[in-house]
């Protein structure tokens, strides 16, 4: 036996269910699986087409993008319960106007919760970094006695200079329906004048938000 068969050899630790066993970390793993499969292939015991078939499959494989960062990970964010009588016209909260808020309806009252906050590290539309689907977008779901609440007590964790933050918010505070008809977007910024002003976009709004102005994205803790 030759010095490379014994260094083969060396690497295999068991043979279960007929399959070769690697140990040591990922990177001496790939390292050891390399030198496996070559000399498979080179003993003839593998095909070298469905091998270089494989390998392509892995190479076009498009990694999952990322679109948020996790902020303030060591900190509590409480937002307190809301009663529902007011919209966020009413709630005074946003002195440098409110747009849009006639797309809502009504709002419903709500216990308090724990939210999280993120920031955009990849440019993307809604869907991208909110969900596209009901249930990633009921995650996400805020009533908007909530918003109110939060960005009252809250407002600079919210907002990054004069930079947006998004909350999904509903008509009439209702669950997502699944065909995402009801879901909206509320826009959270500081105006020229360091007041807070709010705007309901459409959810399905195809623009692209930019990442280098690290807006934020508050959502329920689950």
């Amino acid at each position: 036996m030759n010095a490379h068969n014994i260094k083969i050899r060396e690497v295999i630790v068991g043979n279960k269910n007929n399959a070769v066993v690697v140990v040591g970390n990922v990177y001496e793993r790939l390292w050891k699986l390399y030198i496996m499969v070559g000399k498979m292939i080179m003993d003839g015991v593998r095909d070298p087409e469905k091998v270089a078939g494989i390998l392509q499959d892995i190479v076009n494989q498009v990694a999952e993008k990322v679109y948020l960062r996790r902020l303030f990970e060591t900190e509590v964010i409480i937002v307190g319960a809301t009663d529902g009588k007011k919209t966020l016209e009413e709630s005074g909260v946003f002195p440098g106007g409110v747009f849009g808020e006639s797309l809502l309806g009504k709002c419903k009252p709500a216990p308090a919760i724990k939210v999280v906050v993120d920031e955009l590290v990849e440019n993307g539309k809604f869907p991208d970094f909110l969900g596209n689907t009901a249930l990633q977008l009921e995650q996400r779901r805020l009533h908007r006695g909530h918003l109110a609440n939060l960005s009252n007590t809250h407002s600079k964790k919210l907002c990054k200079d004069r930079y947006s933050v998004f909350a999904v918010v509903t008509k009439d505070d209702e669950p997502v329906k699944d065909d995402l008809s009801n879901v909206f977007v509320a826009l959270v910024s500081f105006g020229d004048f360091g007041q807070l002003w709010v705007y309901v976009d459409e959810f399905s709004d195809d623009f692209v938000w930019r990442a280098q102005y690290q807006p934020r994205v508050v959502t329920p803790q689950q």
